[in-house]
């Protein structure tokens, strides 16, 4: 079942501030008091600064943007877990949670791309939603961008494979933590039961378990991110099944989960499968605005009904992002099956370049 091991791997995977103030106020630095300006021209190249720096490896590049002391402020309004500050190992667990920039750049250097996808505005707060790649594995967070002691910081963010705000699964994985340490008895341990019964793929037997205690434990984010694991896992009609959860589950999540899945989902090589494919695709893009990532996914599916189409894909994606590896290896392929040795020929010396491969390396990866 290696197909669905990224989609599994990520669904599962997955303060107070006192100001003292006296008679004599300390001058604020020239970089609190100076004044940014809060739009489109600024967000953007806040954010492209960010994608600049993922892609040269620099992980503090998005790690230092994010409003650590927000999010704290955030997260310790549940006061258990406020406590949990206290218990050994618990600020490492918050910054660890916060490491996104890490990730980032992990995608970026296992072959896989990071991306600054679109600026708006709602409800007078500037957003820019970020997308990462990673083996034909997609997710996007969409953040709230604001002005902190003079400068641009990204506040808390909705994960769209986790369905969540960033500040909101932190929160109930360190509550989910503190009880098992805590009191292992509660209702905690059934989501623990049902979480090892998903990673030893007796998935009917976890999800059965999420069921019985919906109401003691889905206000646990990892409830519904291990609902959709499991379902992604069991025969049946997963899009139709997610649609039941329509009510609990943000649409966004459901569209990209759908997404997930049908990028995997084996069997189907038929026009009806790549409109559907399609459909899904626009649905996202109402929400997280173009991506030039779509039309490689795409083109993926297309090798199957129409290879020609799928080629006339990569290359308008080649035009649009950096090159990635997924992206060089199936368009290779696609030459190599059509039988078109020139264009073969022409896209191994691109893709040699690119990666700095050697001729041994080549051979070695049989293309």
């Amino acid at each position: 079942m290696r197909r669905f091991a990224s989609l599994l791997n990520l669904v599962i995977i997955l303060a107070f501030g006192l100001t003292v103030t006296s008679c004599h106020n300390r001058t604020k630095s020239n970089d609190e008091n100076q004044q940014i300006a809060l739009n489109e021209e600024t967000v953007t190249a806040f954010a492209k600064d960010i994608i600049k720096g993922i892609q040269s490896g620099d992980a503090e590049a998005l790690n230092k943007a994010i409003d650590k002391e927000y999010i704290k402020q955030l997260v310790c309004e549940n006061s258990i877990v406020y406590s949990g500050f206290d218990v050994e190992g618990g600020k490492e667990y918050f910054e660890n949670c916060l490491r996104l920039g890490d990730r980032a750049v992990n995608a970026v250097n296992n072959g896989g791309d990071y991306a600054f996808v679109r600026y708006y505005v709602k409800d007078n707060q500037h957003h820019v939603i970020m997308r990462e790649y990673l083996d034909f594995t997609v997710d996007f967070t969409d953040f709230i961008v604001d002005t902190v002691k003079g400068k641009l910081m990204l506040k808390d963010g909705f994960q769209y494979s986790a369905g969540c705000n960033l500040s909101k699964d932190i929160e109930s994985r360190m509550l989910y933590n503190l009880m098992l340490q805590t009191n292992p008895e509660s209702d905690v341990k059934f989501l623990q039961e049902a979480d090892q019964l998903a990673h030893t793929k007796q998935y009917a037997k976890s999800l059965n378990v999420l069921k019985e205690h919906k109401d003691a434990l889905k206000d646990y984010t990892q409830y519904y991110q291990l609902l959709i694991a499991n379902l992604s896992q069991l025969p049946g009609n997963f899009t139709a099944e997610l649609d039941t959860y329509k009510e609990d589950i943000d649409a966004r999540t459901l569209l990209l989960h759908k997404l997930l899945y049908r990028t995997f989902q084996l069997g189907r090589k038929d026009q009806q499968m790549l409109a559907e494919y399609e459909d899904n695709i626009n649905a996202l893009i109402d929400h997280t605005g173009d991506d030039p990532i779509y039309l490689f996914l795409y083109g993926y599916k297309a090798e199957n009904v129409n290879r020609q189409d799928a080629i006339t894909c990569y290359k308008s994606v080649e035009k649009a992002m950096p090159m990635f590896w997924d992206l060089w290896e199936r368009e290779l392929r696609c030459y190599q099956q059509e039988g078109d040795s020139a264009s073969y020929k022409a896209c191994l010396e691109k893709g040699k370049s690119a990666f700095a491969l050697s001729d041994e390396e080549i051979r070695k990866m049989n293309l």
